[in-house]
């Protein structure tokens, strides 16, 4: 019995030594469309919102926006030490890459463009990457689109490395379908190269389905590069082909209730990695002031050998 005691005492003390993340082998990241950190207005006839339809967030003695809110979601949501990224889609103004990575305190950024960025909690092991998507065939070319990666450290010493990438796709005009099977493409062709299991999150502006929502069609088509290329959608995996809707907020005539959101195009994608959980966030009241027309998105992932 003395010896029995003795044994599991020592691997209750080995268990306590070893990091929570070498245990378990499951990391977190996360995803954002922030629109600016400015927020969005609620719908005609609910409460006034709390914060101001402006820019503004830096002078206090003027009305401000909704970047105070903005950050408290963002650090109560990814408080957690296993979540090592964040992507941002819309990342201008007050919700730059900057101001959120110091609102986070987090160690790096990419920088932007056109809005898309990668935030690391402990850093990048190598420079990032970036690949400028098609979009000569919409209606404002000069409306880009980008895709961003990196390996992203998961601890502070960086003893091993994620790749993670960002995406942000968008078509409009009569070939928009086509342009976002072009960008599905060669968002795929850019990561091809990747040999390590890696993630892709992204505004991928594509939601799929048999019917016509809020005077929308689905796209059955644009996700199917990725599919074919082995990435496994983390929702769907999940969750199946129902919920987790994460656009648009307060859309007026839209979601049930009015005002929540109703499609899904902010995705998490796996490959070599295995889904876990995921949920949403800064989902608040549908038809109440909002601190973006999107949801945000939390994956947990692990290694495929655990």
């Amino acid at each position: 019995m003395t010896r029995v005691l003795g044994a599991a005492l020592a691997a209750a003390l080995i268990a306590l030594a070893t990091p929570l993340d070498a245990r378990q082998h499951t990391w977190q990241v996360a995803f954002f469309n922030i629109q600016s950190g400015k927020g969005v207005p609620p719908l005609r006839g609910r409460a006034p919102a709390p914060f101001a339809d402006n820019h503004n967030c830096t002078d206090r003695s003027m009305p401000m926006n909704a970047w105070p809110l903005v950050q408290a979601e963002l650090r109560a949501a990814l408080a957690g030490e296993r979540v090592l990224a964040l992507g941002l889609a819309e990342a201008w103004r007050c919700g730059s890459p900057a101001r959120v990575r110091e609102a986070l305190g987090w160690k790096a950024d990419t920088g932007e463009r056109n809005g898309t960025a990668l935030l690391a909690r402990y850093g990048f092991a190598a420079e990032p990457r970036w690949t400028q998507l098609d979009t000569s065939r919409n209606v404002n070319p000069a409306d880009t689109m980008w895709v961003v990666g990196a390996p992203v450290c998961v601890d502070r010493r960086c003893s091993r490395a994620i790749p993670v990438y960002v995406t942000h796709w968008f078509g409009t005009g009569r070939q928009a379908s086509r342009v976002y099977r072009q960008q599905s493409e060669a968002t795929v062709r850019f990561m091809s190269s990747e040999q390590a299991p890696h993630v892709l999150m992204g505004d991928l502006n594509v939601f799929e389905g048999q019917t016509v929502v809020c005077r929308q069609l689905p796209n059955n088509t644009a996700l199917q590069p990725l599919r074919q290329a082995g990435y496994v959608d983390a929702w769907q995996a999940l969750h199946g082909a129902g919920g987790g809707f994460t656009g648009m907020l307060n859309r007026e005539g839209c979601g049930a209730p009015e005002g929540a959101p109703w499609k899904r195009i902010d995705y998490v994608w796996l490959r070599g990695l295995r889904p876990v959980a995921m949920s949403l966030f800064a989902t608040g009241t549908p038809g109440e002031a909002a601190l973006s027309d999107h949801a945000g998105i939390l994956a947990t992932f692990s290694s495929s050998s655990s």
